[in-house]
């Protein structure tokens, strides 16, 4: 199944995947919240970047999610990273 690259897609797959991480309600997960706000930290951090790199075929390491600390700045992030890949 080919992976989306619209943002509005990668964005709304990114939040479903960070409330599951975090034990949240999706609806609990705002665009622009800073990850630290959201409770996230380095280990959960780690399994983010594992489910994002499994989704969308990429190699990151969990600097990226801290390098990109909120949901808007991560999916265009993720969605240009994909791009190169693809």
């Amino acid at each position: 199944m080919p992976v989306s690259l619209d943002a509005a897609t990668i964005r709304d797959e990114l939040r479903s995947h960070l409330a599951e991480v975090l034990y949240v309600e999706v609806a609990e997960v705002e665009d622009d919240a800073t990850f630290q706000d959201l409770g996230l930290d380095s280990v959960l951090g780690v399994e983010l970047v594992s489910v994002i790199n499994a989704k969308y075929g990429l190699s990151e390491v969990v600097d990226a999610v801290f390098d990109h600390p909120t949901l808007n700045k991560l999916a265009d992030y993720v969605r240009e990273r994909a791009a190169e890949a693809a």
